[in-house]
C-alpha cells in the first residue's frame, strides 16, 4: 500500500492535484491524507484562541464535505481518505507528519504563488527543505494514463541506484517506456560506460532509451526535448539545494518545479552511495580488506 501526502487549500491547483493522483494510482492501493495548513491571523476584537478555534472548525468542515464527496464518487475500492488541518507554516507542518508517519510521496498542485522564480512558491520550497519524494502536479495537467516517463539523468553525478527504486516501479506498473534524457552542457564531466551500463542493470528488465542533447545548460536542454517530445511525467533528481544555487540559476529542478511545463517527480537523495569507495592508503589495504 502507498500512503501519499497530499496537500490542500480548496484551491483550484489543489483540486487538480487531487484528481490527477487518483488517476496517477488508479492501479495502486493507496491510503490518500488530504492535509490543509493554514496561518492564524489575529483580530483585534475577539481572543486568538477564539479565532484559531473558528478557522480550525471552518477548515475540518470543508475538508469533511470533500472526503463526502470523494467517497461518492464512482468507487475506487482500494482507495482510502482521511484529513487534517493544521496551523502554522507549510514546512513545519508538513515535516511534522512526514516525523509522525512514512508516507511514500507527497503531492502538491504548483501555482504562481510566489514572488518570482527566484524566490519560488510551495512547490519549490517543499523540493529544497524536505527530505521526501515530491509529485508537483501543474494546474493544467490532464489525468490520463501514463506511458512515457523521462529521467533527467547526469550518469556521472548518479551515486546509489537505488534512487531509481520509485521510477523502476512506476515505469513496470504502467506499462511505460522510460528514457534516460542526459544533456551535454559545456564542461560537463565525461560520462564513464561502465557507470551507465551499472544503471541499465539496475533497470533491468525495463530497457531504457538513453537521449543525449548537447545544449548551453542543462534547462534549456530539457526545455527542448520537451517541446519536441510527448512526456506524460518527468523525473528528476535535485541536486543544487543551497541559496547559492538558486541565485546563480544551478538549481535546475527548483527552476522547472516553479511552474512545471508537465507533471514531475523529484526524487530525494539521501546522499548515500553504491560505488566502491577508493582507498587511498595502500599502507593500510590490510585493514581495509
Amino acid at each position: 500500500m502507498k500512503k501519499i501526502l497530499l496537500l490542500t487549500d480548496f484551491s483550484e491547483a489543489s483540486h487538480k492535484a487531487l484528481e490527477f493522483a487518483r488517476s496517477f494510482f488508479s492501479d495502486t492501493v493507496v491510503d490518500f491524507h488530504l492535509l490543509c495548513v493554514y496561518p492564524v491571523e489575529a483580530d483585534g476584537f475577539y481572543s486568538p484562541r477564539h479565532v484559531a478555534e473558528t478557522v480550525h472548525t471552518a477548515f475540518i468542515s470543508q475538508l469533511r464535505d470533500m472526503v463526502t464527496e470523494l467517497r461518492k464518487q464512482p468507487a475506487i475500492d482500494w482507495h482510502t481518505f482521511r484529513s487534517s488541518a493544521m496551523p502554522g507554516k507549510l514546512i513545519d507542518v508538513v515535516r511534522q507528519n512526514l516525523d509522525a508517519e512514512a508516507y511514500d510521496l507527497v503531492v502538491i498542485g504548483a501555482k504562481k504563488d510566489g514572488t518570482n522564480e527566484l524566490f519560488g512558491n510551495s512547490a519549490t520550497t517543499l523540493i529544497r527543505q524536505l527530505n521526501a519524494n515530491i509529485l508537483v502536479v501543474p494546474f493544467d495537467a490532464v489525468s490520463k494514463p501514463i506511458r512515457r516517463i523521462v529521467l533527467a539523468i547526469d550518469f556521472a553525478n548518479l551515486k546509489s541506484c537505488k534512487l531509481l527504486c520509485p521510477v523502476k516501479e512506476l515505469a513496470s506498473l504502467k506499462g511505460a517506456t522510460l528514457t534516460l534524457l542526459t544533456i551535454d552542457t559545456p564542461g560537463k564531466k565525461a560520462i564513464r560506460l561502465e557507470r551507465e551500463i551499472s544503471i541499465r542493470q539496475f533497470l533491468a528488465p525495463l530497457e531504457p532509451t538513453v537521449a543525449r542533447l548537447q545544449s548551453s545548460d542543462a534547462r534549456k536542454g530539457i526545455d527542448d526535448y520537451l517541446a519536441g517530445h510527448s512526456v506524460d511525467l518527468l523525473v528528476t533528481i535535485p541536486k543544487h539545494k543551497g541559496l547559492n544555487d538558486i541565485l546563480t540559476g544551478k538549481s535546475i529542478t527548483r527552476s522547472l518545479a516553479y511552474m512545471p511545463p508537465v507533471p514531475m517527480l523529484t526524487l530525494y537523495d539521501d546522499g548515500s552511495s553504491d560505488q566502491p569507495r577508493l582507498i587511498e592508503d595502500l599502507s593500510n589495504l590490510d585493514y581495509a580488506l
